[in-house]
């Protein structure tokens, strides 16, 4: 398997500037998304320079509706105490993402359950996968979901996301999205319903990809799990490779 670094993670964001210290997302059109509105550094800044940026950020958030902070930090860089403490005491959420790979061959060896038929979204799926990525989205407000769903119905018949939503006796119960690239592709927004897990449904729709991969010249299958979630010791259980981390911090309801 070829070297993959989170360089490699498709953002669905609009690049709004970038350079060799910094990444930076701006997508007024989904003010709402952390993910999509967020400053990701090639090198990790000094303090002073940080709290600069945090003051340009707050201006270029506020400006457009997004009531969070979000920024990523350097790939396997690790983060010393005073940062800590400092984000600690700014009432930051500091997380770690950890990106994972798996190789098509042994992605589609993955146990299948029968009774669940996996399709790819179109005009007849779309509400049965929105149904579904609905519920994913709650958690973060209903606003966020109202945007969500938003997009994803002006979008997703032109965008380079191929979203699959699987059925168990005919309801919708998981969804997933899948992004090719040249040398990859890579799982995001991976989710069954709470009440449909342990039935083999999330291996189902996993192997299945996996056997798309192999027939595009074997590509390894990527994705990234947030590295304080059961998730990832279930991917690491089924076979994905740990590749590398990044710090991530997260502030939100910046305007109260």
């Amino acid at each position: 398997m070829a070297s993959i670094s989170m360089s490699d993670i498709y953002c669905n964001g609009t690049i709004f500037e970038n350079d060799d210290e910094q990444l930076i997302y701006l997508t007024p059109s989904f003010p709402q998304r952390y993910t999509s509105n967020t400053w990701i550094y090639k090198k990790t800044p000094t303090e002073e320079r940080w709290l600069k940026d945090l003051e340009r950020q707050h201006q270029l958030h506020t400006n457009q509706g997004s009531n969070h902070y979000a920024f990523s930090f350097p790939e396997n860089e690790q983060l010393d105490n005073h940062w800590m403490a400092m984000f600690k005491d700014m009432n930051f959420e500091l997380g770690i993402m950890e990106l994972y790979a798996i190789e098509s061959d042994a992605l589609a060896n993955l146990p299948r359950n029968s009774d669940v038929e996996i399709a790819i979204v179109d005009e007849s799926h779309i509400d049965a996968y929105l149904k579904v990525a609905y519920q994913f989205s709650l958690p973060f407000g209903k606003d966020y979901a109202d945007a969500h769903e938003k997009m994803v119905r002006e979008h997703y018949q032109k965008d380079v996301i191929k979203r699959l939503v699987a059925y168990l006796n005919n309801e919708p119960i998981g969804v997933v999205d899948v992004i090719e690239s040249e040398n990859y592709i890579e799982l995001d927004g991976f989710g069954v319903l709470e009440q449909f897990r342990h039935q083999g449904i999330g291996s189902t729709i996993q192997s299945l990809i996996g056997e798309y991969a192999i027939s595009k010249n074997h590509k390894p299958i990527i994705l990234v799990a947030d590295g304080e979630d059961t998730a990832k010791d279930m991917y690491a259980k089924q076979g994905y490779v740990y590749q590398s981390f990044c710090y991530q911090i997260l502030k939100e309801d910046i305007g109260n």
